[in-house]
């Protein structure tokens, strides 16, 4: 069943840069519970499963990796294919609310923070273009994301550096949406599998990665 509860927000938001000195914490609305499906882009692609959350036991603290699980529907009871949608209400993309995913808020204890559920972000390699998106690496850092009105996810981000030019500021006042998802054979930390990925720009480096759209299901 879908709700929404609002908690406090502690420190990530300060750190999007989406609250200035001297504002209130907002209240934090935490939407769900939803699963994660994933549908391959290519007319002839056979992904159309589900994403569950994996442990990779990083450091300093373990992590979640969203794994690809080709199952017609999330596994019923299974926390690891439920996830929340973190927002304030106070910053938007159009019509879309912008926030963070996070893991199911309601198993587990608070991070560091005093917040439930593990925040996505994206962890980048020097050698490729290819992202790896991980729950819970660093309480205080998150990366902006969103539904459009089709409930496909996108991440936001506020300038281009294509637009760049010499002796210029480039501009940070930009509201662009992006959905470079795929379906890559990913190898993280010790645990090997097909997971969600984002393709940073072009084609991607692996060449196991298929462009998917990754869409909510509300349970």
């Amino acid at each position: 069943m879908k709700a929404q509860t609002a908690i406090r927000l502690c420190g990530l938001l300060a750190v999007t840069g989406a609250l200035g000195q001297g504002d209130d914490i907002p209240d934090l609305i935490a939407d769900g519970p939803f699963a994660l499906r994933v549908k391959g882009r290519s007319y002839n692609s056979s992904i159309d499963g589900y994403l569950r959350a994996v442990d990779a036991p990083s450091y300093p603290e373990p992590s979640l990796l969203l794994h690809y699980d080709s199952k017609s529907a999330p596994v019923a009871d299974n926390s690891s294919y439920r996830f929340y949608f973190n927002y304030t209400g106070r910053m938007e993309s159009g019509d879309n609310e912008l926030g963070f995913f996070v893991s199911d808020i309601t198993v587990g204890e608070p991070n560091s923070v005093g917040l439930m559920g593990k925040a996505m972000s994206l962890q980048y390699r020097p050698n490729t273009n290819v992202a790896v998106p991980a729950l819970g690496v660093g309480a205080s850092t998150v990366d902006l994301t969103g539904f459009d009105k089709e409930h496909k996810a996108f991440f936001n981000y506020y300038t281009d550096d294509a637009t760049y030019v010499p002796n210029q500021p480039g501009n940070v006042s930009l509201d662009e949406n992006y959905y470079n998802w795929a379906i890559c054979w990913q190898t993280y930390y010790s645990i090997s599998g097909p997971a969600l990925s984002w393709i940073t720009t072009g084609q991607p480096h692996n060449p196991t990665c298929e462009f998917v759209d990754l869409l909510r299901f509300d349970l």
